[in-house]
């Protein structure tokens, strides 16, 4: 019964993943922005680990591929999942020549534990990067009224609080409600709901009441 939940949300979860995709992909041919393409590589990894979450719940499997030491497939995932998010965050800073450091981390990670079976070092830097990555995405979103750094923003900061916790139901939860975030950033809503022009609405309230005023 349990693996029916988790396989269910990560359906669920998948299908989301893909609209996102899609809306990203959409908007870069409107307006042939390389970041669009850069997200939906991301999501693309994403969902890549999303199909073999699906597998093992579909057939009841329990497979993790070692590479070496303590080195498996879904921490290579995982460490090219944060390199792009920090390759992500540079793009957005303007900060070129910091664009090999997130490969240099993960490569020296991975090596160490295949040296070390330890989890600690990736559990550290995964916090870093999730942590990082969203305060800046959100803070920097709200300021230029951009929903999709929001969204991004929030994806990560969710999904980085799953992943502190060890329950497979919880961590679903958790991806599932990042990945909804997400979606609403590449839709508007943040745009049109959050982050409201304020200086905008306040001139529109006063043309209003200055019609009134006309009008009495």
């Amino acid at each position: 019964m349990a693996d029916i939940v988790l396989l269910i949300i990560e359906l669920v979860f998948f299908t989301l993943g893909v609209m996102t995709v899609l809306t990203t992909l959409k908007d870069w041919k409107l307006t042939r922005n390389r970041i669009l393409i850069a997200i939906s590589i991301y999501l693309v990894v994403v969902l890549g680990k999303s199909i073999n979450d699906i597998v093992i719940y579909l057939f009841d499997l329990d497979i993790e591929i070692i590479v070496a030491g303590g080195l498996t497939i879904g921490l290579i995932i995982g460490f090219l999942l944060f390199a792009i998010q920090l390759e992500f965050l540079f793009y957005l800073k303007h900060l070129p020549k910091l664009y090999t450091l997130p490969f240099f981390c993960s490569f020296f990670l991975a090596l160490g534990r295949v040296l070390v079976d330890s989890s600690m070092p990736f559990i550290i830097y995964a916090m870093i990067v999730s942590y990082g990555s969203a305060y800046y995405l959100i803070k920097d979103g709200r300021k230029s009224r951009n929903g999709l750094a929001i969204g991004m923003g929030l994806f990560f900061l969710i999904w980085g609080l799953g992943a502190q916790f060890q329950i497979n139901i919880v961590l679903l939860s958790f991806k599932l409600v990042a990945m909804v975030a997400l979606l609403l950033g590449t839709r508007g809503f943040y745009e049109k709901y959050v982050v409201v022009n304020i200086e905008e609405e306040q001139k529109v309230i006063e043309t209003w009441i200055a019609r009134l005023v006309v009008k009495e």
